[in-house]
């Protein structure tokens, strides 16, 4: 009778070199698959940069944002609000200035968007501010439009046609008239000075409304002002919106 030997020493060498063979391929895919995971890493971290880069960079030029710019923005279920301000300005009157004044302006701006499926008006409640954090220029007890320093305030629908402000308003310890040409004398004035309070803006289901400010500071440049120093900031302040 025949009897079949089997050389189990050879299979086990079969056996050991396929397992090996398996291992080395397993072994090459993870590191593959690594390498796969960290390339969508990046390439997903540098999508993402680049978007926000582009969309913060569209957003600005779309609103024509600048270093010093404030934007406000506020939303809700009926309404989106949006406040814009041009920022705080500095000057110090010295020998590089050739003019006999100064003239600065600066502007701020506020829109109401009300979704056509309101069932109401959208509205918006703000405060119009003049701040003056630093104001060497002399206080005058007679307001005159001949003081070191003047401020004229304006608004508009359409930043075309311009109303300028001509009614009492007040500051930090006092209240201030306009005088020629709708200016107000601003010598020896500090802390806000409150242009309009509690203004209110609405805008009809589906309209778009906007509205201008405006703020003209005029600093005389002469020899008993050189070397002084006026910081002032024209701002618009959310109050509340619905």
């Amino acid at each position: 009778m025949n009897k079949r030997v089997t050389d189990t020493s050879s299979k086990s060498k079969i056996d050991d070199a396929e397992d090996l063979e398996i291992k080395k391929v397993a072994h090459s895919n993870k590191y593959t698959s690594l390498i796969l995971l960290i390339i969508l890493i990046v390439l997903f971290t540098l999508t993402l940069f680049c978007s926000i880069f582009y969309i913060n960079n569209y957003y600005d030029k779309k609103l024509n944002i600048k270093d010093n710019e404030e934007v406000i923005e506020v939303n809700n279920q009926n309404i989106r609000t949006l406040i814009m301000n041009n920022g705080p300005f500095e000057k110090t009157i010295d020998d590089t200035i050739t003019d006999k004044e100064v003239n600065i302006e600066s502007y701020a701006n506020v829109e109401v968007n009300t979704k056509e499926d309101s069932k109401e008006d959208g509205r918006l409640v703000f405060d119009v501010k003049y701040a003056i954090e630093k104001n060497d220029f002399g206080y005058n007890a007679i307001s005159s439009i001949n003081s070191d320093v003047i401020v004229r305030f304006s608004y508009s629908f359409d930043n075309e046609n311009w109303e300028d402000v001509n009614y009492i308003i007040s500051t930090p310890t006092s209240t201030i008239g306009a005088i020629t040409s709708n200016f107000y004398d601003v010598g020896g004035i500090l802390g806000d000075i409150n242009v309009a309070t509690n203004y209110e803006l609405t805008s009809k289901p589906g309209e778009s409304k906007k509205m201008y400010w405006k703020s003209e500071t005029i600093i005389r440049n002469r020899e008993s002002t050189v070397g002084k120093v006026y910081k002032a900031n024209f701002k618009i302040e959310y109050k509340a919106s619905a």
